[in-house]
């Protein structure tokens, strides 16, 4: 399938978007709202040296989703260009059985000496019949969270500080409200929060089935 891309401008230099997006790429979780957390993976840890590249800051990265069925997504560095500003990675670990490929290309290009351009792009693939239902809903969310994410970085960049939809997130502060967010997601757990960069997509209430079926 042809990537799903999304692109923004930002009003910094590109050299400092950029050190958001790679230098620190493990710390993601700072500014992404559907991100609770994230730490970086060096090439001791759990990634195979095999998706080690040379001139990456990281190996990768371990994201949690907030998702009781998949709480950790590790992702891998599997290209990376410092002077063209683009690198990509993958989900190597915590995916669901159904889901064959969940990919993304981060690419910054200076528009001026004060402006950059962001260019995201996702690609998924799955199999089997659960993968094929679910398909439709997740090329949906990785469009939609393509843009939530853009926006928390632009935010950042700009402002130095996470954005507003990732301070008043009602169930990462425990706000007011997310006593009764919690309670409608118990209710209802076909829909919960979707993270929007780590692993990009979930299967609502197939996910733990798809899981258990590969």
């Amino acid at each position: 399938m042809q990537p799903l891309t999304s692109i923004i401008v930002i009003d910094v230099p590109a050299d400092q978007v950029w050190d958001i997006i790679a230098h620190q790429f493990g710390r993601i979780g700072e500014w992404a709202t559907a991100i609770p957390g994230s730490a970086p993976v060096t090439a001791a840890a759990s990634v195979t040296r095999n998706h080690v590249l040379a001139g990456a800051p990281v190996a990768g990265r371990v994201c949690d989703t907030g998702l009781r069925a998949v709480p950790q997504v590790t992702e891998t560095i599997v290209a990376y260009d410092e002077d063209a500003r683009t690198l990509t990675y993958q989900a190597t670990a915590g995916m669901p059985a159904f889901v064959t490929l969940a990919r993304n290309t981060w690419q910054v290009k200076p528009l001026s000496q004060v402006q950059a351009q962001v260019t995201y792009a996702g690609e998924l693939e799955t199999r089997g019949v659960l993968g094929a239902l679910a398909k439709r809903l997740l090329l949906a969310r990785v469009a939609r969270d393509g843009r939530y994410l853009l926006e928390d970085l632009k935010h950042y960049a700009e402002h130095g500080e996470p954005s507003p939809r990732k301070r008043r997130d009602p169930v990462a502060d425990g706000g007011p409200g997310s006593r009764w967010v919690r309670a409608r997601r118990g209710r209802d757990r076909r829909h919960p929060r979707e993270p929007a960069d780590c692993a990009l997509v979930r299967a609502d209430s197939g996910l733990q089935a798809g899981r258990d079926a590969g």
